[in-house]
């Protein structure tokens, strides 16, 4: 992630076991063949399947910057489920970057901690400790995120292209637009990459291993 401001199935097998004489034998397996054509079958055996219940991936190739919709706002660290609105997203991204922005703030490790997903974010926020500038505390209410577009959603990966404007608590001009790729870790969302561009190699940060924290 990078601040822009503070951070670069074997089918069933059946055996018939003859007993007795061998014409005894004869017969039986006669009358056994002859039942078995005759009687009536019921080939409606279910066969137990376990579908994954996952969304598949999509790419939305137009920005979206409609903002109204009827859905209800999850936030951030509310489960697995899948991000489906632009509000929703921004939602979820507005708590991430506060979560970041008060964490450098306070130099707080343990706070950027919980909305980092590997050490090279962890690692950028700790480099911000040294030089970032604020003219205010930062607040959630003051973090403004407009243009979203939803590049990628799926229960386990959420990929924004989005503005966001702290001049508020960084001082005027404090405004971006980036890419943020958020991975799901037990129900919570974190920032795992940041790009410039929609079309940039961000698809593989949703399915790469990432690094643990140290």
């Amino acid at each position: 992630m990078a601040d822009p401001f503070t951070k670069p199935s074997a089918p069933p097998r059946f055996e018939i076991e003859m007993f007795g004489r061998w014409i005894t034998g004869l017969i039986v397996v006669a009358l056994a063949i002859g039942v078995w054509v005759l009687w009536p079958r019921d080939d409606t055996n279910p066969t137990t399947t376990t579908t994954a219940v996952q969304a598949a991936p999509t790419t939305t190739t137009a920005p979206t910057t409609t903002t109204s919709d009827t859905t209800t706002t999850t936030g951030a660290n509310q489960g697995p489920e899948i991000i489906e609105t632009v509000t929703e997203a921004e939602e979820v991204l507005r708590d991430l970057w506060f979560g970041w922005f008060e964490g450098i703030y306070n130099q707080d490790e343990d706070r950027i901690k919980e909305v980092v997903a590997s050490q090279s974010q962890l690692d950028a926020a700790m480099t911000a400790f040294e030089f970032a500038t604020f003219v205010a505390a930062p607040t959630r209410a003051a973090i403004e995120i407009s243009r979203s577009e939803i590049l990628h959603t799926d229960a386990n990966c959420l990929v924004v292209f989005s503005t966001i404007d702290v001049s508020e608590f960084r001082g005027e001009g404090a405004t971006s637009r980036s890419v943020e790729v958020l991975r799901n870790f037990g129900g919570e969302w974190k920032f795992a990459a940041s790009w410039t561009h929609p079309n940039d190699l961000w698809e593989q940060d949703c399915t790469a291993q990432l690094e643990p924290l140290s």
